[in-house]
């Protein structure tokens, strides 16, 4: 299957040109979004807001420029005034020019004085240095025991960098921004809108406390949806329901080229995220466009991203809105599609029915309703299957 895409999004560089609304307002954040809070407490505040269209966009990528902004916006507030004359070099450069007199700044004048530089999407680690330098501005630590703790978690610690390293330890042991699925920290990822609101948010939860050593802020207490996202119980026959539903939303050939943006933050990726691509052994499975989209979507259009939390199952055992990962003779994952129907078993073989997104001739997305599979066959395929059923 071809799993290639130009995935073209075109992006507002200025949060200026943004039009303010609050979360609730936003047509693309429901309030089972994982980041809904964040965002809504980012858009009251005016640190973040929306786009013109109603949207939020929060898999949208932040760059450098953004973040610098958001930061002014959230924890200096009008320290930017005094530098109006970088605006002359671009939208962002006075809040940059702000945090450069702080100290808070890890790049050189060289570097965020230029736009071509300041426009890249942020990486964790350089989002990471911009926090810790912040909070080390604002008179709050962290304790070394509490950061080399930190630092034995976080599985690719060896490969952050001298440069990154204390900062990098500094938001895990906060847990302002957390390891990825595998438990690596993924320094050189870039973060997205919904990430963003969601460390800032982090952050401003901290520095409501007087300055000095932190700790872990307990977590904020949340209700753990027990129903699925329609309000009905979590049963085979309500699963069913809601995906009739999709099909009359997403119609058999639908274009699925602009994906699911949100889907980093979906707990499918927990278990998607892990296996490494038979057609590059070296990357993983996206959770945001293609096939691998898909599947999330129909998993958190279902269940939501609280809650229901996903664990492994057996073909046999599948049931409407499972996750199935079709695996080569090596266990490389070759394709990701969601359960229509309970499988059953004929002439000795499993028979199952699937929804998917494929790529046409024309390598665009499309999804696939009702695609019959049979299990065993003679490609050697395998299947592991999730599911968020209630055990």
């Amino acid at each position: 299957m071809k799993r290639t895409i130009i995935l073209v999004l075109t992006l507002v560089l200025c949060l200026g040109l943004a039009v303010p609304a609050s979360a609730s307002e936003f047509s693309d954040i429901s309030e089972q979004y994982i980041f809904h809070d964040a965002i809504q407490d980012c858009a009251r505040k005016g640190i973040l807001s929306g786009y013109s269209d109603g949207t939020f966009r929060p898999g949208v990528s932040v760059t450098r420029a953004q973040f610098c902004v958001m930061l002014v916006r959230a924890f200096y507030t009008g320290e930017d005034e005094a530098f109006d004359r970088w605006k002359s070099v671009n939208w962002y450069a006075p809040s940059a020019a702000a945090l450069a007199a702080c100290g808070v700044m890890p790049y050189g004048e060289k570097s965020w004085a230029q736009p071509s530089v300041m426009n890249q999407s942020i990486t964790r680690r350089d989002m990471s240095k911009f926090i810790a330098n912040v909070m080390k501005d604002k008179g709050y630590t962290v304790s070394e025991e509490a950061k080399n703790a930190a630092a034995a978690k976080i599985k690719d610690y060896a490969s952050v960098g001298e440069y990154y390293e204390d900062a990098v330890k500094t938001v895990f042991a906060l847990g302002i921004i957390t390891g990825q699925a595998d438990g690596s920290f993924g320094g050189s990822r870039s973060t997205s809108r919904g990430q963003a609101a969601m460390v800032i948010y982090r952050m401003t939860r901290y520095m409501s406390q007087a300055p000095g050593v932190l700790a872990s802020l307990p977590e904020e207490p949340q209700e753990v949806p027990t129903t699925l996202t329609n309000g009905k119980a979590p049963t085979e026959e309500n699963v069913a329901e809601m995906i009739k539903e999709l099909r009359t939303l997403y119609l058999e050939g639908t274009n699925f080229s602009a994906g699911y943006p949100y889907g980093d933050a979906s707990p499918v990726r927990n278990a998607t995220y892990l296996y490494s691509r038979a057609e590059d052994p070296n990357t993983h499975t996206s959770n945001v466009i293609g096939c691998g989209a898909w599947a999330t979507l129909v998993s958190d259009t279902i269940y939501g991203q609280a809650g229901f939390a996903l664990r492994k199952t057996t073909l046999a055992d599948a049931r409407p809105g499972d996750v199935v990962i079709y695996l080569d003779k090596n266990g490389l994952l070759l394709h990701v599609a969601a359960i229509v129907e309970r499988p059953k078993t004929e002439n000795g073989q499993t028979v199952f029915t699937i929804t998917e997104a494929v790529t046409d001739a024309q390598d665009v997305y499309r999804i696939g309703w009702d695609v019959r599979q049979v299990w065993p066959n003679s490609k050697s395929i395998s299947f592991d299957v999730y599911t968020r059923y209630p055990e």
